[in-house]
């Protein structure tokens, strides 16, 4: 039995969806978008996206990479660019890869996957505002499985409050698949301090 695709992208992002946000009187530059599948797309405040390849030879492996877009720190009344960085990735990874059946479920037990081509592994994405200190992280986690067989993706995880989530695939070099679009739910002074507890949760054909 071989799988039914061979290749898989998957790319989660964060953006603030205004142009500007003030913060406690400090504002900020804004990514000034919606949601959108392009994956080229610049405009975010963090990227990640893993590549699974080699399901057809029974033998997947993944590459991943990780971008934080450049923050701006804005004067509020003609939005005039005052100060500019980019925050590091340190806390972006894909981890805990593994093929196969079972797999250690995050929240106790194990996972019964539907056939021994599935690939398990575990999203932490984490960053803050490099001209904010202190500066809560925007944060995301996430437990995936990629079912190459039945052709879906299952995930299950949190963001935080603020901003605007999202998450997409693309199977064989295809079109994009959403897989998730979170709207954020509260503003940034409430919305990023803490962990991720704004829970998301989907499976999709792929």
């Amino acid at each position: 039995m071989s799988a039914q695709f061979d290749t898989i992208s998957i790319w989660l992002v964060a953006f603030i969806p205004m142009p500007v946000v003030n913060a406690l009187g400090t504002c900020f530059g804004g990514d000034d978008r919606g949601f959108t599948a392009d994956a080229d797309d610049p405009r975010f405040r963090l990227r990640s996206e893993i590549v699974i390849s080699g399901f057809l030879s029974d033998n997947p492996q993944s590459t991943e990479f990780h971008q934080c877009g450049e923050t701006h720190r804005v004067d509020c009344g003609t939005g005039e660019v005052l100060e500019a960085a980019t925050a590091n990735t340190d806390g972006m990874s894909f981890h805990d890869f593994s093929v196969g059946n079972p797999f250690p479920d995050p929240e106790g037990g194990v996972i019964d996957n539907p056939n021994e081509f599935c690939v398990n592994f575990l999203y932490d994405g984490a960053a803050g505002n490099p001209l904010a200190f202190p500066s809560p992280d925007v944060d995301m986690n996430f437990f995936f499985t990629v079912d190459p067989v039945g052709r879906t993706v299952s995930l299950r995880g949190a963001t935080n409050g603020f901003p605007d989530y999202e998450a997409y695939a693309c199977v064989d070099g295809g079109a994009p698949i959403t897989l998730f679009q979170h709207p954020h739910s509260v503003d940034p002074i409430d919305g990023l301090p803490g962990g991720a507890d704004q829970k998301v949760q989907a499976t999709v054909s792929v």
